[in-house]
């Protein structure tokens, strides 16, 4: 019996609603029946290029039709898509197209000096704006030749190969495969009450980890409002204009939304419901968006590149209202297991701990990657027994709530106490003036490591470390008080916009070696 591909999905689609607007970019739109012919033409055109199944293919791009026809041509003919964040560096870049042995680069006009160190096999096809003008690619799409004939893919089959953001060390290449994406595709759908008739607005970089939710939509059916990126007036813009119904922010997001809305409010009455994840999210920022989406339901979602862009726990909008009103503590939840997940918290050698304490969180589920390209030891390193160990630190309570600690690499050992960031971070983040923070810990001759702050303040507001710090220590331990804080103007993010703790250490370390 043969297995479900993503592919099938668009067929279906191209049968029973082909006039339905599959994909809304910000220069027009595409329906599922015109997408299906857009596909075949560029599993054509890629076929002439000398792509064949198996091989890799690498895209640079903003987000818009040239992700998404890529996204799908290579589900279609067994191809391999990797994809490219134009926010890395050049040399970063480079490394992956050799690391993923791409055969083929599709990156636009404006990022092509991020790959002209590359010397792919089949050369590069330059994809315009990869919005409106899509310069050599639509050439591409015009080559005249039948659909070629090749094998089936199966759901054993690699699809992508998914870097990682690096927010803790360099990228790694997540395998992921058909059968996994599917059951991301169809699990999470089914837990985070999606229908066909919701309009998703699509906010985060399809390079990475994301661009399953560039392909959210292929299951049921429903509208995808792509962004080209991120922008918090433009996301409020499209919401507004398209009636957005879901969508999905990282905690950075919603400051930046927050303040444009304040700013110049939209009609965002048609949203109902705002995902959230990716990054510890401050209760204090969690009431905040509930401000000002009144009446939205809010979830919050917990998973990583390793599970194949599926989440692990979800802190339903029952819990969210629960909280509000009995405890905000089930705020600094990332929630409960989703239906397709188990997750337990292990020790050190891989023992299951008892709710309460702290461990290491590890799942396990089918949606889970193989492991990482060309990177044996790594692979063997993250899984036990099956399970898929995150290196996040959380624990589960005796409900089953899970609590994410932090990264395992970010605990501070200072004057012999372990203190975790996440603990100093929420702390801080329900300080008035606080816009953004990230606390970390630097070596310290006396403590071993002290405990240091990177604080943003909230505009037309003004921080003095001295009172931060006074602040601090009546509502937190004394040993868990911040040594000492730094007032920036903006913090140092990834590919995804993510705060980059570990660039954001070394910046430190550097500026104190210096003095």
């Amino acid at each position: 019996m043969e297995s479900s591909t993503i592919s099938d999905f668009l067929v279906n689609h191209r049968i029973r609603r082909p006039e339905h607007v599959a994909y809304q970019y910000l220069h027009g739109n595409v329906t599922w029946g015109e997408l299906d012919r857009r596909i075949d033409a560029l599993v054509v055109a890629l076929w002439a290029r000398g792509i064949r199944p198996g091989d890799a293919i690498a895209v640079c791009v903003n987000d818009g039709p040239v992700q998404v026809e890529v996204l799908f041509a290579t589900a279609r003919m067994g191809a391999i898509r990797v994809g490219l964040n134009y926010r890395h560096s050049k040399g970063d870049i480079e490394r992956l197209v050799e690391h993923s042995e791409a055969k083929l680069v599709i990156a636009a006009d404006d990022f092509v000096d991020l790959v002209s160190g590359c010397s792919p096999e089949f050369g590069l096809i330059m994809a315009g704006d990869g919005q409106g003008n899509l310069g050599e690619y639509a050439e591409a799409l015009d080559f005249d030749a039948p659909l070629p004939d090749f094998p089936r893919p199966k759901g054993s089959d690699i699809c992508q190969i998914c870097y990682t953001t690096g927010s803790t060390g360099n990228p790694k290449g997540a395998i992921w495969r058909h059968s996994g994406v599917l059951a991301v595709l169809g699990f999470s759908q089914l837990d985070l009450k999606l229908n066909e008739d919701d309009v998703f607005l699509h906010c985060l970089p399809a390079a990475g980890v994301p661009s399953i939710l560039c392909m959210w939509n292929v299951t049921l059916g429903f509208t995808n409002v792509i962004m080209p990126a991120f922008e918090p007036g433009l996301a409020l813009d499209l919401i507004e204009k398209h009636n957005c119904t879901s969508l999905l922010f990282i905690p950075t997001m919603i400051t930046g939304v927050c303040e444009e809305y304040d700013k110049k409010p939209r009609d965002v009455s048609s949203l109902r419901r705002i995902y959230y994840g990716s990054a510890s999210t401050p209760p204090a920022l969690v009431r905040r968006a509930g401000e000002v989406f009144k009446g939205i339901e809010l979830e919050q979602v917990y998973g990583s590149t390793e599970g194949a862009g599926g989440w692990y726990t979800k802190l339903s909008h029952a819990d969210h209202q629960w909280a509000l009103e009995n405890d905000e503590n089930l705020l600094s939840s990332c929630g409960q297991p989703m239906i397709h997940c188990r997750v337990r918290i292990v020790d050190e050698n891989g023992t299951p701990l008892p709710p309460g304490e702290v461990g290491e969180i590890s799942v396990s589920g089918d949606f889970v990657m193989d492991g990482y390209l060309k990177e044996p030891e790594m692979t063997e390193k993250v899984f036990k027994d099956g399970w898929l160990l995150t290196g996040d630190m959380g624990r589960l309570d005796e409900k089953g709530y899970l609590y994410l600690v932090d990264r395992k690499q970010f605990m501070i050992i200072t004057g012999g106490y372990n203190v975790y960031p996440i603990e100093v971070e929420n702390v801080i983040a329900a300080h008035s003036a606080t816009l953004e923070v990230c606390v970390f810990g630097v070596p310290d001759d006396k403590w071993g490591e002290a405990i240091h702050v990177a604080v943003v303040p909230r505009s037309g507001h003004t921080i003095d470390p001295d009172e931060l710090r006074e602040w601090c220590r009546g509502k937190m331990s004394k040993f868990k008080v911040p040594k000492t804080v730094e007032i920036r103007d903006q913090l140092i993010r990834g590919a995804t916009g993510k705060i980059l703790k570990r660039a954001e250490l070394d910046r430190r370390v550097k500026m104190l070696e210096a003095d």
